[in-house]
């Protein structure tokens, strides 16, 4: 198992390169792989029978043509869904992929997976444990994978069963007590909303050895200040807009292929 933060680049696609292609689908995956990006960040829930789907929302409605909750409707019928036009026509084809689906396409990018576990309330413990068998039947061992989650009991499902993967802790502000949280968790990183960076705390929880990584930042000036300011990595719907800032960027023209 590769330990992922190791490999982290500079710039993570956030749902796939989800500013021009819809969220979550194949396509925002295939987006990013084409523009070079290194990672990608998606979603995980559980469709009714128990499949591992790429999804951000507990309602199907922002983001396709179904209704109703998403763990209450089984496969077969979620991909039947229209799950792009509510971006544009053009991806009036894109369905509710599963995570089996978005490994296959992530690999053949050879891009690294910050897969983020997003279980409807009361499925935390099933939505991890199936999760990670499909990581581990069908990840390849090369490629930087690493888990984070908003929700306390998906993590401490994921350590209890993979004690190997390195995880990441998702928060909108920074916990007072975020040392011991992270002990607890036995996470290796903090995500934080960029709203909430905080110079002085980010240097402290980098001191003691943690990643610090910002999500969602769309504007390359602000990417550019917060990286100066000692941020590990930003998620961002536009990477490649962020990617070449920092290409352009001469105090950080090092970095662009990071």
């Amino acid at each position: 198992m590769l330990p992922a933060y190791s490999y982290l680049p500079k710039v993570i696609a956030h749902r796939g390169s989800s500013g021009q292609a819809p969220e979550n689908t194949l396509a925002s995956l295939h987006l990013a792989g084409q523009q070079g990006i290194k990672w990608v960040e998606i979603d995980v829930m559980l469709s009714a029978d128990g499949i591992p789907v790429i999804f951000h929302d507990d309602y199907l409605a922002r983001t396709s043509n179904g209704e109703g909750l998403i763990h209450k409707t089984p496969l077969q019928d979620l991909q039947k869904l229209d799950a792009g036009s509510w971006k544009d026509e053009k991806y009036a084809e894109q369905r509710i992929p599963t995570l089996h689906e978005a490994i296959e396409v992530i690999a053949q990018y050879k891009m690294g997976l910050n897969l983020e576990l997003k279980p409807c309330e009361g499925l935390e413990e099933e939505t991890t444990s199936a999760s990670i068998d499909i990581l581990k039947r069908f990840w390849p061992k090369d490629l930087p994978l690493l888990l984070s989650s908003f929700n306390y009991f998906s993590l401490t499902s994921a350590r209890a069963l993979w004690p190997e993967i390195q995880l990441g802790y998702n928060v909108s502000a920074i916990p007072h007590a975020w040392q011991s949280r992270l002990e607890t968790l036995d996470c290796a990183g903090l995500h934080i909303h960029q709203s909430f960076f905080n110079k002085e705390l980010v240097t402290e929880i980098k001191a003691a050895g943690y990643k610090v990584l910002a999500f969602t930042i769309n504007n390359e000036s602000l990417a550019l200040d917060l990286y100066a300011q000692g941020l590990d990595a930003v998620f961002s719907d536009f990477p490649l807009q962020i990617q070449k800032a920092i290409s352009q960027h001469n105090p950080l023209k090092s970095l662009a292929a990071s």
